[in-house]
């Protein structure tokens, strides 16, 4: 680690073993490359980890990662991604206006300063730029009936091994909570594209049997209670217009639950 970096409490090794289950992140991913046409683009991850997103937009785009711990940098490295290790909660080594577009991929819970770390995104971005951000829900209605069982902090038993005192995520969010804190950093939500991920029971199921729509709608509609993660294209404020949901759900803002 760097000098004066902050201490990750996540290791490299848990990034290789998920990258099977990043799938429905990864397919939201490229979903969004096709809608919104990105191609010969910069395209600049915050909190990149091995380099699974970015891969998704690569070939066609130019692409650059910054990771916190040092052997993750050398595995996207390894793996054809340009990463360079920085400090996510501090200011960053890149130039201003540089990038069309910044992923920021389940990175903000980790943070101590989640704002420090969207300031510098909105910087680095050219003013026609995007933002993709996307952080778990803790508190859906799994969580909340784990909760009140008992099962403490890891209430979607992302780290069953991680004792609670260093339990990686240092934040928790609700969709109000989330784009209140893009909003104070100078962001608005574009596209929701947290209707893909809803999490009532047999919803892969019920979704082959043509109720995906509706399952998009209710995880808009109620994205604290049925949505995994809240998983956002942002722009800058100036001149944004309305928050649309993702191709293939219900439109129509979406509201707490």
């Amino acid at each position: 680690m760097k000098p004066g970096a902050a201490r990750i409490d996540y290791r490299t090794e848990w990034l290789i073993a998920e990258s099977a289950a990043r799938v429905p992140v990864t397919g939201v991913l490229r979903e969004m490359r096709q809608s919104y046409a990105i191609e010969d683009r910069d395209v600049v991850e915050l909190g990149s980890g091995i380099g699974t997103n970015l891969q998704v937009f690569v070939p066609g785009n130019r692409v650059r990662g910054v990771e916190g711990m040092a052997e993750a940098v050398a595995e996207a490295q390894r793996r054809g991604i340009a990463t360079a290790q920085a400090d996510l909660d501090g200011p960053l080594d890149l130039p201003d206006a540089s990038a069309d577009w910044v992923l920021c991929i389940d990175v903000l819970e980790h943070l101590q300063r989640p704002a420090t770390c969207l300031d510098q995104a909105r910087r680095i971005l050219r003013a026609d730029g995007r933002l993709v951000i996307n952080v778990p829900n803790h508190f859906d209605w799994r969580g909340r009936l784990r909760i009140a069982l008992g099962s403490g902090i890891d209430s979607q038993r992302y780290f069953p091994d991680s004792p609670h005192w260093e339990y990686p995520h240092l934040r928790f969010f609700q969709r109000a909570s989330i784009e209140a804190l893009l909003r104070s950093c100078g962001f608005a939500v574009e596209t929701d594209y947290s209707g893909r991920n809803c999490t009532l029971p047999r919803s892969r199921q019920l979704a082959r049997l043509g109720l995906g729509p509706a399952l998009a709608w209710l995880a808009l509609r109620r994205p604290d209670l049925f949505s995994a993660g809240f998983f956002l294209v942002c722009r800058k404020a100036d001149g944004a217009a309305g928050i649309q949901s993702g191709p293939g759900a219900a439109s129509g803002a979406a509201s707490g639950g």
